[in-house]
């Protein structure tokens, strides 16, 4: 014996419309938890953000161009850049810093120290009287509470024509992700040539891979 349902158009309709709402629902709760995680993932990342900036006090000033030996024949050109790093804590940080120079001729250039020129470079910076000044490679490592350090940068036979200067800083981005051997982007702070001073067109972190494009024997 068989039993014959008998649909009419009218309930098809209405069953058609109600499956296609299930799918509707079904389709909207996912993407809600899917943007949820998302979201949630942005805020907590901000959140690591915003505690490891509030470590770490980061300051600089425009770089100074300094030719060495001027008028000798025997000229070398650099370009000098102070910045300051602070602990604004109670505890010691790490800061594993390295800074690095590209120029719109295409140069490359890692920080490195001449102590044979800093009498010469002190006087650049606008107040100068009584400091000491750290470089790259001995300001990195852990940072005493409450210490500032203040720091030069100096890069050597740079090329006179350059118009553009690119400095990346790395090991001051997000504390987070390179504890966990993750990608530490870098600070980049752009300048342009006007007359005789570098002018700052833009800074921020930024994905920009040059610095890690050009090979260098770490001095940590």
């Amino acid at each position: 014996m068989s039993v014959v349902s008998h649909v009419t158009l009218e309930e098809k309709m209405k069953i058609n419309s109600y499956i296609s709402r299930l799918v509707k629902i079904s389709r909207i709760d996912f993407l809600t938890k899917l943007l949820s995680l998302v979201f949630g993932f942005i805020l907590v990342t901000g959140l690591f953000r915003a505690a490891s900036a509030s470590q770490l006090d980061f300051s600089w000033s425009a770089p100074n161009t300094y030719i060495h030996n001027e008028g000798t024949g025997g000229e070398v050109t650099y370009i000098i850049w102070f910045y300051n790093l602070g602990n604004t804590t109670d505890k010691p940080i790490l800061v594993p810093i390295e800074v690095f120079l590209a120029t719109d001729t295409g140069e490359k250039h890692l920080d490195t120290y001449y102590p044979e020129i800093m009498e010469h470079v002190a006087k650049l910076d606008a107040d100068y009287m009584g400091k000491k000044y750290s470089y790259a490679a001995i300001a990195k490592g852990e940072l005493a509470p409450k210490v500032i350090k203040n720091c030069v940068a100096m890069f050597e036979d740079v090329d006179p024509k350059a118009r553009r200067l690119d400095i990346y800083v790395t090991g001051i981005s997000h504390f987070f992700f390179w504890r966990w051997r993750m990608i530490d982007y870098s600070y980049k702070i752009t300048y342009e040539k006007e007359q005789n001073y570098w002018k700052l067109i833009e800074h921020g972190m930024s994905k920009d891979s040059t610095h890690r494009a050009h090979e260098f024997e770490s001095r940590w």
